[in-house]
């Protein structure tokens, strides 16, 4: 593509034509006859040198001698030409329609001298016609440099002509080239560093022609932009363990840094050629991969090979690591009999796998990969687990399998004072729990009863204590490897009587006397206001016998018929019964001879008769 500056035709005469033009052929003849009064000898110009024009364009070319005695001027060329003006030393002619390069010859035959000949080349410009960059790898490493490479077609005259190379719109060089055969590319190089901020800029290359100065344009042509990739690549790092026990499952990853640009990075995990499933993270520059490791049962033992390999920019980084794959099961334990009767003689073997040393229940450790043990089964064997432990040492690491079980053994029943407690003391009214527990295997049942009247005594249920409970109890433990036997006494305390109810008992009875006998009060003074009988103290009487003084007996509750009052005088007592309140109870006197005295005449004689209305006269 050529440039956009104005075009200026070629047929436009130079500045210094122009100027020779415009200058009035009087002047021009006076500077030729000056010329030659001084005497100097005969010189022929032309004008302009080199000229450059477009191609099929027209230049106007002067031919001057300082001769003094100019016979004839002329120019000789091969191309058309035209006598467009002439003086005294000099002529101008008209060269048009101009195709292609050419040499002209200006010549002066002046008289008494040599022919005098000056010549100069016409150049037919050629505008740059193709400009092209040079591929760039893909991927360019960041800090490797690299060459530019820029070529073009055409261009000519090539001192004219200049290569530029752009980083986009910035300028980076500008040359001119060398090269000045048309029939070959010219061509300009440019060695630079790359750079991260680089990647993903478009590179380019212009070539520039520039005819200002002779009057014409700056012609311009660019190469298509080339994209420039760089990238950063760092060394992966392996992380993975030394050893991979078969059928198990181990995690590996594989991290590269200062890694750019990460998007475009490639990571891989494979284990003995087989490739793994990762899961890849990227953060800003760096990249990690995570997959799990894992040898089937039954595969190859021995040394594997982890690789990791990450790709960028056509470039591999690769990095490996040797993975021991072993197997190492929990060791082979054997008791020869797993449940047996007190006093057996209980042999126990450990095996392990080739390489390994063995122990069991933290006896010594054997030589090889196989231990045994004997043992007299007893009572502190029941239920312990014989454990054989296993060690196998591989590329510095200790591994450790242990194998475990347990022993059983059958004893009869057992009862001691921890288990079953020989006295027991409980509070009367309290929840209490019998503790009485036998060992043995089978494991016993346990009875207590009592030793007096049979009674029994649950044991390990809470009970609610009362006095029944106390006493002495048989304690028996059986299974089918036998009996025990053990006394339990338990003793019951009585419990302390709360005074709290018997306060409040005893407050609520006085709180019904008073009320009573308020109620008592309220109704017998209603009586009085009626004219009710007062009950009186009598004196008693005793016809024909004398007494000093009466004397008043009261009757305890329930003596008489109602209560009341008795008078006793010379032998005879009288009770006078209270009134019925409200009622029509006659009021009767009894007498009744005093223990030990004699009555008199007549015995007890009623102290008054009987009037109607059923009361009594009283003397």
């Amino acid at each position: 593509m050529y440039g956009v500056i104005p075009n200026l035709t070629a047929t436009q005469p130079r500045p210094s034509m122009a100027l020779l033009k415009t200058w009035p052929k009087s002047f021009l003849k006076l500077l030729v006859f000056a010329v030659i009064l001084s005497g100097a000898p005969g010189n022929i110009w032309i004008q302009p040198l080199h000229p450059v024009i477009t191609p099929s364009g027209n230049v106007q070319v002067n031919c001057s001698t300082n001769c003094t005695q100019p016979e004839r001027i002329g120019l000789e060329t091969q191309l058309n030409k035209i006598q467009v003006d002439n003086g005294t030393g000099w002529i101008v002619f008209l060269l048009r329609n101009v195709t292609q390069d050419n040499q002209l010859h200006c010549f002066a035959n002046c008289i008494g001298e040599a022919q005098m000949l000056s010549s100069t080349n016409i150049t037919v410009i050629q505008p740059p016609e193709h400009v092209k960059l040079d591929p760039l790898p893909p991927w360019i490493l960041v800090g490797q440099n690299f060459t530019f490479r820029c070529q073009v077609w055409g261009g000519k005259p090539r001192q004219n002509l200049t290569m530029v190379l752009l980083r986009g719109s910035q300028e980076l060089s500008r040359q001119t080239v060398s090269e000045q055969d048309l029939g070959k590319a010219a061509e300009v190089t440019l060695t630079v560093t790359a750079r991260r901020e680089d990647h993903g800029v478009n590179f380019s290359c212009r070539a520039e022609m520039d005819l200002r100065a002779q009057g014409l344009e700056l012609y311009q042509n660019s190469s298509d932009p080339v994209e420039l990739h760089t990238f950063a690549l760092g060394s992966p790092q392996l992380m993975a363990p030394k050893l991979l026990e078969v059928g198990k499952e181990e995690t590996v990853s594989c991290e590269v840094d200062k890694l750019f640009p990460v998007e475009n990075a490639q990571i891989h995990l494979y284990l003995g050629g087989r490739s793994l499933n990762p899961t890849v993270i990227r953060n800003q520059h760096t990249l990690r991969a995570t997959a799990i490791a894992t040898v089937a049962k039954g595969e190859r033992e021995g040394q594997w090979e982890l690789t990791c390999n990450v790709t960028l920019g056509g470039q591999n980084r690769e990095v490996q690591k040797n993975l021991t794959i072993y197997s190492f099961p929990p060791p082979n334990l054997v008791i020869s009999e797993a449940s047996v009767p007190e006093g057996t003689l209980v042999n126990v073997t450990c095996v392990a796998r080739a390489g390994a040393r063995v122990r069991i229940n933290g006896t010594r450790w054997s030589s090889g990969e196989i231990a045994q043990l004997s043992l007299n089964a007893t009572e502190e064997y029941d239920g312990a687990w014989i454990t054989c432990q296993a060690v196998l040492e591989l590329l510095g690491e200790t591994l450790w399998r242990n194998k475990s079980l347990q022993l059983l053994v059958q004893y009869g029943p057992r009862l001691d004072e921890a288990g079953c407690p020989g006295r027991w003391t409980w509070r009367e009214g309290t929840m209490q729990v019998l503790q009485c527990r036998a060992r043995g295997n089978p494991v016993p049942t346990v009875t207590c009863i009592r030793d007096n009247d049979q009674g029994s005594l649950s044991v390990g249920v809470p009970v609610p204590v009362t006095r029944a409970h106390g006493g002495a109890y048989r304690c028996s433990a059986r299974s089918r490897r036998g009996q025990a036997a053990t006394w339990v006494t338990v003793t019951v305390e009585e419990s302390p009587r709360d005074s709290v109810p018997i306060v409040m008992g005893l407050l609520v009875a006085v709180g019904v006397v008073v009320l009573v006998a308020t109620i008592a009060t309220v109704l017998l003074r209603g009586n009085l206001h009626k004219g009710s009988y007062y009950p009186q103290m009598l004196p008693l009487q005793n016809r024909g016998a004398h007494v000093a003084a009466p004397w008043y007996v009261r009757l305890p509750r329930g003596a008489g018929p109602r209560g009341g009052v008795l008078t006793a005088s010379a032998g005879h007592f009288h009770h006078v019964c209270p009134p019925i309140i409200g009622g029509q109870t006659p009021i009767r006197e009894q007498s009744s001879p005093v223990s030990g005295q004699g009555a008199g005449e007549g015995g007890s004689q009623p102290m008054g008769r009987q009037r109607s209305g059923g009361r009594w006269d009283l003397p």
